[in-house]
């Protein structure tokens, strides 16, 4: 394996000696972590609460870095991690929902103004929008099986839910796609 490639990759027996230096207080090592899934968190955190992703990252590997030692099977870590993303993503938007509610209660005299949704364009206008368009529950099977590549058993773990569920919201997260893709008149096939 390369050393100095665009993507740096660390799995199996690297990934592994990788997470028990860093349990053993390896600095370098956790570095190369961060460096290796932090772009990859970074991407999954975007597709959930879109501009705070960078902050929600900060806590994300501040998290990583306090519970790493605790992680019982080095082998687990890159779903241990997507999960521990997760529950830092779902903090966020409850916290959120919850400042929205309160200012919501409060009556304002001024125009309403909306908080625009910041999309960079990543990948396309038209594919961005149609992904904000569906539930969050749908919207991170697409991310975590088609951006960040992982199985279903993979997804199963880090959202907590079986197999069969995975397929299922991925089946429906896709023709909710197709349906949206149709209604903007995108003629291309989502499979």
């Amino acid at each position: 394996m390369a050393e100095h490639n665009s993507q740096p990759k660390a799995t199996g027996p690297a990934l592994h000696l990788l997470v028990l230096r860093c349990q053993a207080g390896d600095e370098r090592a956790f570095a190369r972590l961060v460096a290796v899934y932090g772009p990859r968190t970074l991407g999954y955190l975007r597709g959930l609460v879109g501009d705070a992703a960078e902050d929600v990252q900060q806590e994300v590997w501040l998290a990583v870095y306090r519970g790493i030692a605790r992680l019982v099977n080095p082998s687990a870590f890159r779903t241990w991690l997507y999960r521990t993303t997760r529950h830092r993503a779902l903090d966020y938007l409850r916290k959120e929902r919850r400042e929205r509610e309160l200012i919501a209660d409060v009556p304002m005299e001024t125009a309403e103004v909306a908080a625009p949704e910041g999309e960079e364009p990543r990948v396309t206008e038209a594919m961005l929008e149609a992904l904000s368009k569906l539930g969050t529950a749908h919207r991170e099977m697409i991310l975590l099986r088609y951006r960040d590549e992982m199985n279903y058993a993979e997804i199963g773990l880090v959202v907590g839910c079986s197999i069969g569920t995975v397929r299922s919201r991925l089946h429906y997260a896709k023709q909710r796609l197709q349906e949206l893709a149709i209604q903007e008149g995108h003629r291309e096939r989502i499979t």
